[in-house]
């Protein structure tokens, strides 16, 4: 008799996975593994070796995500430090770019004024971002997704005064 058990992967691993192959796909950042603090509380610290790109990215990401009752707090460090979120005065254009401007999905940042407000649209590859996740509706139980929406996962929608909206490049 086989005594494996089944069970299927948490979706705070699914947010982790997004953030390391999203986030983590960039020669300036390393995502580490994901810590439990608690019963109820984890941590995804992500190490940083440029002090500019660890402040924009500590203002671009999302800071944290609730799936239930559990709390999945992003990190941003730099030489093992926390970095302070939005202690940057510097507007929302410069602060994505910088966060963004070395991952290798990044293409552009595009900007337009709507009825006086700016939406920031980072543009990505046309990419897929793939990994195991005990996904039972995909043959090989991979996650699929296409980037910039997973991007849409780890970045705040808001920056600043200034909405974030991710998108796929067309060529």
């Amino acid at each position: 008799m086989n005594d494996a058990k089944l069970g299927l992967s948490p979706p705070w691993y699914t947010f982790f996975n997004m953030v390391k192959h999203s986030i983590g796909c960039d020669p300036y950042v390393e995502v580490l593994d994901m810590q439990q603090r608690s019963d109820i509380d984890f941590v995804i610290p992500i190490e940083v070796r440029d002090w500019h790109k660890a402040l924009a990215l500590a203002a671009t990401l999302v800071p944290s995500k609730n799936f239930g009752n559990i709390n999945v707090f992003v990190e941003v460090r730099h030489c093992g430090n926390v970095v302070p979120l939005n202690c940057l005065t510097e507007d929302a254009h410069c602060l994505v770019q910088k966060a963004l401007d070395t991952n290798d999905y990044f293409e552009r940042l595009e900007s337009v004024d709507f009825f006086g407000s700016t939406i920031l649209f980072p543009v990505f590859k046309k990419a897929v971002i793939q990994f195991f996740n005990d996904d039972l509706s995909d043959y090989y139980n991979n996650f699929n997704g296409v980037v910039a929406d997973v991007f849409s996962e780890v970045l705040n929608p808001s920056v600043g005064n200034s909405a974030v909206r991710p998108s796929t490049a067309t060529d």
